[in-house]
């Protein structure tokens, strides 16, 4: 579950794409470093997260994303605002959450124990992106595969 939300929210920083140089702008590593309940089905989380910015600065907000197994939603993913500062390569602490859907089981959490359940889980991603000009945009990706996700963070390892 830990890497599912890395790699969602990895995701969701990359998913900023436009035009020139932001489409460059990588995500080079991204870990938890704190973890913490957060009522009975949901967990706060502190990331570290190191982007390679070669674009203008870009302020991040609204970031969210659903994950969906077997087309049941097992909960949602959102990541407090921050600016990504221009032309640099910087880690960035984020604060994160992740909050089950009412509707999912133990035996829902279970199941992503099993590689083949993996194949059947997607995220619906979610991101504003506002350059320092005041134009802004908000990107969403539907029905990523999750098994594509964890291929990119295995190839930056």
């Amino acid at each position: 579950m830990r890497r599912i939300i890395v790699l969602t929210v990895a995701v969701m920083l990359v998913s900023l794409t436009g035009c020139g140089s932001i489409k460059e702008i990588k995500v080079n590593s991204a870990d938890v470093k704190k973890m913490e309940p957060y009522g009975l089905k949901g967990v706060d989380l502190s990331l570290a997260v190191e982007i390679d910015n070669p674009a203008l600065q870009i302020k991040l907000s609204d970031m969210e994303a659903r994950v969906k197994c077997s087309g049941k939603v097992l909960g949602k993913v959102t990541v407090d605002p921050f600016t990504m500062k221009a032309k640099s390569v910087q880690t960035y602490n984020l604060k994160a959450r992740m909050v089950l859907d009412e509707k999912v089981t133990l035996y829902d959490l279970l199941m992503l124990v099993d590689k083949g359940f993996i194949d059947k889980c997607f995220v619906d991603i979610t991101v504003k992106g506002k350059l320092r000009g005041g134009l802004s945009k908000t990107i969403t990706e539907n029905d990523v595969p999750l098994k594509k996700l964890i291929k990119y963070a295995d190839k930056k390892k």
